[in-house]
């Protein structure tokens, strides 16, 4: 059978101008050694070892790694500057290629091909270039992105290589995608996206459901029926109203009595304004103090001693005075008394002009308002205008509280059939799951001595899963550092040279570090790679690894891969990869 995904061959990593030696690479397995890093490290800011994952990260930069997620970043610009390119030779399919990245220009890669020099606008733009590379024929096919297909073949270290599905740095919380298993596998990613895409919109429609109804609720005090009911009270007054005034603009004495009941509407609030008014003042005028009244004997004492010591100039007598003080505190009284007068008279007038209004007004709405159930026009309206506003926000809201839950049932009905679709696809390709399941079997056994291992894919259907599909690997004693990192390795080898997704694998598995296990473990793992060096010489193999944790078995012969041979990088204290020692930023 022929690939469907062409392969991916690294040739050459590199820098223009030179800061790291050129790495060349072969067919079959590639080495990277290094003594074993300093335990040491600076408080809130990781030392550099010797350059191994460096090296790795160098070729996951080139093969468009996102720079915000790349440790080149944090490399300080007197151990890379901003203008080194760094150079990654390859072969894709039949295409010589050569990709060059800078941390300047880290956004806009370059890319030689037959001489020619292509500049993109951005690493989209690159990646989707590669992606047209990288597979033979798309027949309109939902296909995995370039950089979907390259996360799990270059796992970053700091994924821990925890699970089968999980390739990112644990600590960046990105959400596992299944798609380039999928696709390994040779299931269907165009039935797989529509499931996800009616999870999505499932997911939309429950948080627009969780939200109109916290609203209608009154943050959720009250229950949906209570609601129903409150609407169905407000709707029966709202339409009473409307009635009542839809029967008034009908009847034939409302066009010409319309004007007439407004005028009088008008000229009543005026009268009682101003009825308000002449009230409060009155209440001011009856709570006035009393005028003080000065006492005779006073008045006598007074007048005596101005009298000795003024002579003839005071000619007045006391009576006259005294006559006049009378006069001015009778004068005082009557202007208050008349003001309050006069202020009760026009609130008799008001009074009685407000009865009379009152009752032309009353007369006109008999004529028009058999019902009697408008007693104000104006104040009817307005009152009528506020109920049905409330009643049409509530409603509304209620009405789309009510499609969202219908649109949840339908949506999730059409999930469970798609689901069903789903697990169709995977019983037709029981014939190629039940191949990788030996093929992991075969592996686990050469590794492990057993065969006490799974691998199922299966569908999930419940309204809290937002995946439809568990794909999930088990293999003795696992769940431990050292057995999670085998099981990793058991299943990326098995997806590399299954005789089925082999033919969608672009060949090419980089592991940083992955062999933190123990030493039988280590030695059968390069064993296995010995042996399918025999078998195969289209597929590529990079890993770093420390020479420590071999010298032992190396004397011992237990190790049958030469690793001397297939080394092709070493790095120690005095010979790094970027030549000199520093401290991410």
């Amino acid at each position: 059978m022929d690939r469907v995904v062409n392969r991916i061959k690294l040739m050459k990593l590199y820098s223009q101008p030179e800061v790291f030696e050129p790495i060349l690479f072969e067919d079959g397995v590639n080495i990277i050694l290094g003594e074993k890093s300093d335990a040491n490290t600076t408080s809130g800011r990781k030392t550099n070892g010797v350059g191994k994952s460096m090296s790795i990260e160098f070729i996951n930069f080139c093969l468009f790694k996102k720079y915000s997620d790349s440790r080149i970043r944090l490399i300080p610009d007197d151990a890379l500057s901003d203008n080194v390119y760094i150079n990654l030779d390859l072969k894709i399919g039949q295409e010589y290629i050569t990709i060059l990245r800078s941390k300047k220009e880290q956004d806009r890669p370059l890319l030689k091909k037959n001489g020619e020099t292509i500049v993109f606008e951005n690493v989209d733009e690159a990646q989707r270039y590669l992606k047209d590379l990288m597979y033979n024929d798309f027949n309109n096919q939902v296909l995995p992105s370039f950089r979907e297909i390259i996360a799990p073949l270059i796992r970053d270290e700091k994924s821990e290589f925890k699970t089968i599905l999980e390739c990112f740095d644990v600590s960046k919380k990105i959400p596992v995608s299944v798609v380039p298993h999928l696709y390994f596998l040779n299931i269907s990613l165009d039935i797989y996206k529509k499931t996800q895409e009616t999870v999505k919109k499932v997911e939309q429609y429950k948080s627009l459901s969780t939200n109109t109804k916290k609203e209608v609720t009154d943050g959720n005090q009250k229950k949906i029926n209570d609601v129903r009911a409150e609407l169905n009270a407000l709707n029966d007054e709202v339409l009473k109203m409307n009635d009542a005034i839809e029967s008034f603009k009908s009847n034939e004495a409302f066009n010409s009595i319309q004007k007439d009941l407004i005028e009088l509407e008008d000229l009543l609030d005026k009268l009682r304004i101003r009825q308000k008014t002449i009230k409060y003042e009155l209440r001011k005028i009856k709570n006035l103090p009393k005028p003080e009244e000065i006492d005779r004997s006073e008045i006598e004492l007074i007048y005596n001693q101005f009298k000795e010591g003024l002579g003839d100039l005071i000619v007045k007598s006391l009576e006259e005075t005294l006559g006049f003080k009378t006069k001015i505190e009778t004068f005082q009284r009557s202007l208050i008394n008349q003001r309050a007068t006069d202020l009760k008279n026009e609130l008799y007038d008001i009074t009685e002009h407000i009865r009379g209004l009152d009752e032309q007004y009353s007369e006109k709405i008999k004529i028009i308002d058999q019902k009697g159930v408008l007693k104000n026009l104006k104040s009817s309206l307005k009152i009528y205008n506020q109920k049905n506003q409330e009643y049409s926000k509530k409603i509304g809201l209620f009405k789309e509280y009510e499609h969202a839950e219908k649109e949840k049932k339908n949506l999730f009905l059409k999930k469970t059939q798609e689901v069903l679709e789903l697990d169709n696809e995977i019983d037709e390709k029981k014939k190629i799951l039940n191949s990788f399941l030996n093929t992991v079997l075969s592996i686990h056994e050469q590794i492990m001595g057993n065969k006490e291992c799974s691998f199922t894919i299966e569908t999930i259907n419940n309204k809290t899963s937002k995946q439809t599909i568990k794909i999930e690997m088990r293999i003795y004693d696992d769940g431990s550092h050292s057995v999670d990192r085998t099981k990793v390795f058991i299943y990326d080898m098995a997806l590399l040279f299954n005789q089925y997704t082999r033919l969608r694998h672009p060949g090419l598995l980089i592991h940083d570090n992955i062999f933190d296990v123990d030493q039988d473990t280590l030695v059968q793992s390069l064993n296995f790679l010995a042996k399918q060096e025999e078998k195969y010489q289209d597929f590529q193999y990079v890993l770093t690894l420390n020479r420590d944790k071999i010298e032992h078995e190396e004397k011992m012969n237990q190790i049958k891969l030469d690793i001397e041979k297939h080394k092709v990088a070493t790095f120690t204290k005095d010979n790094k990869f970027l030549k000199i020692s520093y401290q991410e930023k």
